[in-house]
């Protein structure tokens, strides 16, 4: 309310600015320039439907699945020594040992032994974290019960199988039922599958021999999950679970034509032939009609197994009757370019028209188990699978090069609408239509003025296919059913000083996923190798909403995953020092999240903040301000506590307002709303922001009024 109800020529004015809700964060405009609404900055933030500002929900801890492997410098060799069972407690999965001036100090990693497995082998090197002088814990998961025997604690053991960090990960699920989902993370020694309903974990071996040391790819491929290991021979496992699960090296070598098939007996009854052979043929697979004998097909005609026995395959023909024949011959389709060869040994791959789509950098050749990789000094070109054979690849008629001549390189691709498959080059895009047979398909060029940095950004949202660029990320949108069109200007031009603080040296790392209206963009922001934040971008308010991050130095974001069925279903993110983690899922401010592995969870808080735009009133001119109202509301879970903030512009400064716990006398009680009202006492300044930094719960921020004297009107200075 005014003051006077009519203002003289001299008098000051009382102005007024407010927002009531906010929609987004924008960076690129300074914040006397944004709208009502839109944040100058937003940390650990949430735009709700109704428009309020609000700390995100927590990351909570699925699974852990690997224990602590090999130890490193600095390490601590000291005396073993033992404690009884009648020492050893247990609370959950952690355990507590009762010895007398261990002299052991937290975080140092022992080595346990002599105990017997309770729901998973408690023994082996871990993290410790001592209570006092006389006892300390040791948190391991899987843990069931109370292990029994005498545990002998000493220095480190080394461990040449030991899993030292999670080197890629994928969902996986039966694609006959839809009862589980899992996330499979591959370790240096094992992959374990991670079931998401409940935490449990399954061991899956690698073949004798094999290790993984570096960083991988791996996808789901029809009931099989791949691992590519760039230029080695990928691994495959088909998803059995019984017995003892067991990842194999695919196919590799010198690629062995198929042997003629010779038929003992052949009849076509209602449009089903039946071949009587012995065959190690496979639903799915092409035959090829070799020797027609007493039959009337064509020859070299090509047919697809329905059905196959030991002893007989079958296919559907449009073909009259034929009793039976002993004299056909058969074989599984034949190469007529330069012949077959196994799986190229690639770096990632994708399923496309029941094929997959590889980079060819390599080739192999030489004897199964032992086989050569040879670099082809080639990075532009694809190859794909036979349809339903993911070892089959014809190095002619499923070969594709684009932007042959240049210096340009495959960094991913997409599998679009209906036949079209999206190549993402370093700087450039082509779209190959006609995949479902390679022979007859086409390329184009959708655009050579922009490329993808980084292929596990690349998206498909609805009709917009986003990607990661050189100059932030971009969006290619669906014109029509032909037609691909890259958009003028990136998605992120809002947010450019955010972008801007990506590091370019590590950046291919990058991560992007969809999920409930939101596209979440894993990056290493300023001098960090490793993806330590998560940046936010909102579909239904079309802005960028938050730029996440644990308050912690450890924490980073490996893999970003879409998998579970039903209230599991959600946003994964697997680290590689720790395990398998749920985005968005707790209620309360804790990050539950392990850090490295075979420490204890931690618990960290998260600390939102909210910095909104300069309030000017609309006017260039100085203003006194006087006064300010602030809507506060506490989530459905926690009681709330912030800091608040004012930064004043000409006049630069920075006014500490107090904390909602000093302005309320209390905390604010779970789900209570309050505004809270303060003077600045006529602070003069061109315009001014408010910063709130959460120190407690999850608060939503609803509305802010500011309110001061429009004065300084005439020529002399002010100061």
């Amino acid at each position: 309310m005014a003051r006077y109800d009519r203002y003289g020529g001299l008098d000051d004015q009382i102005v007024e600015d407010l927002d009531i809700g906010f929609s987004g964060y924008n960076n690129k405009l300074r914040p006397d320039q944004l709208k009502q609404g839109v944040l100058a900055e937003s940390l650990n933030g949430r735009m709700g439907l109704g428009g309020e500002w609000q700390v995100r929900k927590g990351i909570d801890l699925v699974a852990a699945p690997f224990a602590v492997g090999n130890f490193t410098v600095p390490f601590y060799v000291y005396a073993n020594f033992t404690v009884t069972t009648a020492n050893i407690a247990r609370t959950d999965t952690t355990l507590t040992f009762t010895a007398s001036s261990h002299g052991l100090t937290t975080s140092t990693l022992v080595s346990l032994a002599g105990l017997g497995t309770a729901g998973v082998d408690p023994n082996g090197n871990h993290i410790i974290t001592v209570t006092d002088s006389n006892t300390f814990t040791i948190t391991i998961a899987g843990l069931t019960g109370k292990p029994s025997g005498t545990a002998t604690i000493g220095a480190p053991k080394i461990d040449e199988d030991a899993n030292v960090q999670i080197y890629g990960s994928t969902s996986w699920s039966d694609p006959s039922s839809s009862t589980n989902t899992y996330v499979v993370c591959a370790g240096n020694a094992k992959a374990i599958a991670v079931k998401l309903s409940d935490g449990s974990t399954t061991d899956i071996a690698y073949p004798t021999g094999v290790k993984i040391t570096s960083s991988v790819e791996m996808i789901q491929a029809f009931h099989k999950i791949f691992i590519f290991r760039d230029g080695a021979v990928a691994l495959e496992w088909d998803g059995d679970f019984s017995g003892t699960p067991a990842f194999a090296l695919v196919g590799n070598g010198d690629y062995t034509q198929p042997a003629k098939l010779d038929a003992t007996g052949f009849t076509i009854v209602n449009g089903l032939a039946t071949v009587t052979v012995s065959n190690t043929l496979a639903i799915g697979d092409t035959v090829v009609l070799t020797t027609v004998g007493g039959s009337s097909l064509a020859e070299a005609s090509e047919y697809t197994v329905a059905t196959r026995s030991s002893s007989a395959f079958t296919f559907y023909v449009d073909h009259a009757d034929v009793s039976n024949q002993t004299d056909t011959e058969w074989t599984k389709k034949v190469s007529g370019g330069l012949g077959f060869i196994y799986m190229p040994a690639p770096k990632f791959g994708i399923i496309h028209q029941s094929r997959l789509v590889l980079p060819f950098d390599y080739v192999t050749s030489g004897s199964s188990g032992s086989a050569t990789i040879t670099n082809r000094g080639i990075r532009d070109e694809v190859i794909f699978s036979d349809i339903l054979d993911t070892n089959t690849y014809d190095q002619i008629y499923g070969q594709f090069r684009l932007n042959a001549g240049s210096s340009d390189f495959i960094v991913g691709f997409l599998s679009f609408a209906e036949d079209k498959l999206v190549v993402f080059n370093r700087n450039s895009i082509h779209l190959i239509s006609g995949g479902e047979n390679p022979r007859t398909a086409t390329s184009q060029v959708i655009t050579g003025e922009v490329g993808c940095v980084a292929r596990n950004t690349i998206t498909q949202i609805g009709n917009n296919i986003m990607f990661l660029s050189d100059n932030g990320l971009y969006s290619v949108s669906f014109q029509d059913l032909y037609n691909l069109r890259g958009d003028d200007l990136p998605v992120s031009t809002n947010i450019e000083n955010t972008v801007s603080r990506i590091n370019k040296e590590h950046v291919a790392n990058a991560l992007g996923v969809y999920f409930e209206n939101k596209y979440y963009l894993a990056v290493p922001l300023d001098n960090a190798s490793k993806n330590t934040s998560i940046i936010v971008y909102n579909f239904l308010n079309k802005q960028w909403e938050s730029v996440d991050s644990v308050n912690n130095s450890d924490w980073e974001s490996h893999n970003l995953i879409v998998a579970g069925n039903g209230s599991e279903r959600g946003v994964y993110v697997v680290n590689q020092q720790g395990g398998v983690h749920r985005l968005d899922s707790r209620t309360d401010d804790v990050d539950a999240v392990i850090t490295q592995i075979g420490s204890a969870q931690k618990n960290i808080t998260i600390l939102g903040s909210a910095t909104t735009r300069m309030f000017t009133a609309q006017s260039v001119d100085r203003k006194k301000w006087n006064n300010w109202d602030l809507h506060i509301q506490s989530s459905d879970s926690n009681e709330s506590n912030a800091t608040i903030q004012a930064i004043t512009e000409n006049i630069d400064d920075t006014i500490n307002i107090g904390t909602i716990l000093e302005y309320n006398g209390k905390l604010l009680e779970i789900s209570e709303d309050v505004s809270l009202r303060g003077r600045f006492g006529n602070r003069r300044a061109y315009g001014l922001q408010f910063k709130l930094d959460t120190t407690q719960g999850r608060p939503k921020f609803r509305a802010l009024k500011v309110a001061g004297a429009q004065t300084f009107r005439h020529s002399e200075k002010a100061d």
